[in-house]
């Protein structure tokens, strides 16, 4: 963060640890962003409990090397994440995290960089898992010649990235974002745009391993040509194998067994 908010008094990360961490999705362009993103982010980790009392404004205030106002602005973005609660005699308090709004694309993005980073990408291809063969779906019945042209267009440059892995990422979403685009459905398309910052921390760890990335290849294909031959039953098949692959990866990373996971 800038000079003016300082250092958390957490162990920083080491240089090597700093590299291995995924890059911010957001820029912050001024100090409210900043302020609001350092809390957002101390939220997100923990620090101050699952539904924990915050230090009150003085003490947070003198921590974050900030004014009053400034820090009460902030707060009130906070609130309106519905991460935080601020009552007469109790103070500032995290709120339960079931009643964020994770559909914000920066708390979205702030679970992405957190160590719960791996629980929050197997909820992102569980929602996928569900959504998506519907959305391939309604491609293969809606598409509009230029946008069966678009998805073939994302399938190739998608195939290009063999050997190439920091590629992968955007070419990947920008493929789904098509399909979702094809769709014709505008609520698909804008949660598309909405999760895109966790889907990508999402790709990055479902194809890290060597060989993961190129096993699921003909699968992107096979659903490209699908859409295009109007053949819906098999591309909402050929969607569903397809991200059955990262959540099958994802479910024996967390160690869950079948009777939980979904299907």
């Amino acid at each position: 963060m800038g000079a003016a908010v300082k250092e958390s008094s957490r162990k920083m990360p080491s240089g090597q640890e700093r590299a291995a961490a995924p890059r911010r999705a957001i820029a912050r362009r001024n100090l409210h962003d900043q302020i609001v993103d350092e809390l957002g982010r101390r939220i997100v980790a923990g620090e101050y409990g699952p539904e924990g009392s915050l230090p009150t404004e003085p003490q947070l205030a003198a921590d974050l090397g900030i004014g009053r106002n400034a820090l009460r602005e902030a707060i009130k973005v906070l609130i309106s994440k519905g991460m935080v609660e601020v009552r007469p005699k109790t103070g500032m308090r995290v709120r339960p995290a079931g009643e964020w709004n994770l559909l914000d694309r920066e708390v979205l993005s702030w679970h992405a960089l957190s160590d719960l980073r791996l629980n929050r990408s197997f909820d992102m291809v569980e929602f996928r898992l569900i959504v998506e063969p519907k959305a391939a779906h309604l491609a293969a019945k809606r598409a509009t010649r230029e946008e069966i042209a678009t998805i073939r267009e994302n399938c190739t440059r998608l195939e290009a990235c063999v050997g190439r892995p920091e590629l992968v990422p955007e070419r990947d979403i920008a493929f789904h974002h098509s399909i979702h685009l094809a769709s014709h459905n505008a609520i698909l398309d804008h949660l598309g745009r909405l999760i895109a910052s966790l889907m990508r921390i999402q790709v990055v760890m479902t194809t890290e391993q060597p060989g993961s990335f190129e096993s699921g290849l003909g699968l992107h294909r096979e659903l490209t040509e699908a859409i295009a031959s109007r053949k819906a039953a098999l591309a909402e098949d050929a969607a569903r194998r397809l991200v059955q692959m990262p959540y099958d990866d994802l479910s024996r990373r967390l160690k869950w067994g079948p009777k939980v996971k979904l299907g």
